[in-house]
């Protein structure tokens, strides 16, 4: 069973519902935990551990300019439509500004000009204290985060067959792009966290088309309650059946996340609502 958690938005608390359901869930079954949020991954940071594996990803490219076959006739520096390439003695390439299309090997009519694999970030597997975590974790400035997460959902499944574990639960990345639906495809349940506000209701609606497309079952859960009485009657309205738990808003869940503590293990309204929420999510997936 591979269950993806998702929200169309950052900060909806989407990380609480993940490392909540993380925790309560491998008290029962066997699991692994993947972070596809490649861009600002988080759950190494409440998980901790040891790190057992590392691997470099290169899911990009970068122009590399021969200096024996180039005769600095400018073709590329014409061609290139990123102002990533410079001449003075030699051609330079700016790395933050080449995008890899390939516009200047086309151009140069010397061969000069070649596209080569580029560093874009690392796959991480850690052995935390009751699951092992996968995550990948995008370079600054770098592209290709759809990439990464194809390739810690495919680590995670490699390691769930391997350790014989009946879930992968996977830490989807905000928005509705590419890295989304890298983590939600082959899934067969989604979790959609929404925040009680127009923004939070609109993206989640855009985020669950994505998981409509796929033809995956679902259900909501509302965090935050109490931010906003008129945005949840409208959430209970559009949301309708699917909503099935409701977490209250809690002082005391930023405060546990300051320590690096999932909020389920705390003792206030919040973490009551997320022990209730782990018990129906997993009442109905394995009903």
């Amino acid at each position: 069973m591979r269950i993806v958690v998702l929200s169309g938005k950052g900060g909806t608390g989407k990380s609480c519902v993940v490392s909540s359901l993380a925790v309560e869930l491998s008290k029962r079954r066997k699991l692994v935990l993947v972070d596809a949020d490649a861009d600002c991954p988080n759950q190494h940071i409440i998980f901790p551990g040891r790190d057992v594996r590392k691997e470099r990803i290169y899911a990009s490219k970068i122009a590399v300019v021969d200096r024996k076959k180039c005769k600095l006739c400018g073709e590329c520096l014409k061609a290139c439509q990123f102002g990533a390439l410079a001449a003075g003695e030699r051609i330079e390439v700016d790395e933050l500004r080449c995008e890899g299309c390939g516009a200047c090997v086309l151009a140069c009519p010397n061969g000069a000009a070649r596209l080569a694999p580029k560093l874009s970030g690392e796959m991480v597997v850690r052995e935390t204290e009751s699951f092992p975590l996968v995550y990948g974790r995008l370079l600054p400035g770098e592209s290709g985060s759809g990439r990464i997460v194809h390739e810690a959902r495919r680590l995670g499944d490699e390691i769930a067959e391997e350790r014989g574990a009946e879930l992968v639960l996977v830490d989807a990345p905000a928005g509705i792009g590419c890295p989304v639906i890298a983590a939600v495809a082959g899934c067969e349940y989604a979790v959609g966290v929404l925040e009680p506000t127009p923004a939070g209701a609109a993206n989640l609606e855009r985020a669950l088309q994505v998981v409509r497309h796929f033809r995956i079952g679902y259900c909501v859960v509302m965090n935050k309650e109490g931010i906003s009485k008129r945005n949840e009657r409208k959430a209970l309205r559009k949301f309708g059946r699917k909503l099935v738990a409701r977490i209250p808003y809690d002082e005391e869940v930023p405060r546990l996340l300051a320590d690096g503590v999932p909020p389920v293990l705390g003792e206030g309204k919040a973490a009551y609502a997320f022990r209730k929420m782990v018990a129906e999510i997993e009442r109905i997936v394995w009903r």
